[in-house]
């Protein structure tokens, strides 16, 4: 056989010997559910585009316009080590109204499917304004999260406020308990009076966003700046699960529903809310899984 022929023979056989080894991550998930994109995001099984058996139950999602959604959500990012989806979220606006001298509200809520949860470790109810106290709030008021968040300005003057400093002045964030999948904001509506600075600060707002790389300006008390960056929405973190089941020891009793079926992934229980989620075991992980592939074809190569 001439060298070439040869060589691109070793090639097939070991790109063939790397999807097989990829492969038993997710005990065959792969080959019957292929990833996939939507524009420039990736969607790793147990995510799928359109209903189907490709996706676990809850987890099919939407590409609208090269965009993957969520329901109303935009998804920007998918993290399987993680157990997370990087999202858009809508921002509640709390304006003044020249005409009606009234503050008027613009407020959101967002409800979400079986396997998510609001992430508690890597979002904080962020409220911006002057003159502003904002409340989050659970699903019909049950009990589970009610709290506020007061954002203020000295005398009401802007310059009280500093950049990248959110502890009150101009800018307010509080945490959230586990086991979320719902909230509702509401402002309050005698402490908003703004009528008397709105010339400086026409309007205040409040979301439940990603704070890891939340930096507040001062910018964004006297300009739409912060409601518009995202157009309208700002980055939310959401932790997925599997959640048929409380635990790894409940998903183990049964083993044909049991999601973690290769023998290089283990079961750990879900950190936020009930179910469990699969990951790689320790010392496998997908980037040295791709490096052994491409070492492997390198050597083939050269042995032929």
């Amino acid at each position: 056989m001439p060298a070439s022929h040869r060589g691109r023979t070793m090639l097939w056989l070991a790109i063939a010997y790397a999807s097989l080894e990829l492969g038993l991550i997710t005990g065959g998930a792969v080959a019957e559910c292929p990833d996939t994109k939507c524009g420039s995001v990736d969607i790793p099984y147990p995510f799928s585009i359109g209903p189907g058996r490709c996706a676990m139950p809850g987890f099919e999602l939407a590409c609208k316009n090269s965009r993957p959604f969520l329901g109303d959500f935009e998804v920007v990012n998918i993290s399987l080590q993680l157990s997370q989806l990087r999202v858009l979220n809508k921002i509640s606006s709390f304006c003044y109204n020249p005409a009606s001298k009234l503050m008027e509200p613009n407020t959101f809520q967002s409800d979400l499917d079986t396997p998510f949860m609001l992430s508690d470790t890597g979002n904080k109810f962020t409220v911006i304004g002057c003159r502003t106290l904002a409340y989050i709030a659970d699903k019909d008021n049950v009990g589970k999260l009610m709290s506020g968040c007061v954002s203020a300005c000295r005398r009401g003057d802007v310059t009280s406020a500093t950049n990248g400093t959110c502890s009150g002045v101009g800018c307010c964030q509080t945490t959230i308990p586990k086991g979320l999948p719902y909230y509702q904001v509401f402002f309050d509506q005698a402490f908003n009076t703004s009528d008397s600075i709105y010339n400086a600060t026409l309007c205040s707002y409040a979301v439940l966003m990603d704070s890891s790389d939340f930096k507040f300006s001062t910018s964004y008390l006297t300009s739409p700046e912060f409601n518009t960056s995202y157009g309208g929405r700002a980055p939310m973190l959401l932790d997925w699960a599997i959640r048929t089941v409380n635990n790894c020891d409940e998903a183990q009793k049964n083993l044909t529903l049991y999601a973690c079926k290769s023998d290089k992934s283990e079961c750990f229980n879900s950190s936020n809310g009930p179910g469990y989620i699969c990951n790689c075991t320790n010392g496998y992980h997908t980037e040295i899984l791709i490096d052994r592939m491409v070492a492997k074809v390198k050597f083939l190569l050269i042995s032929s």
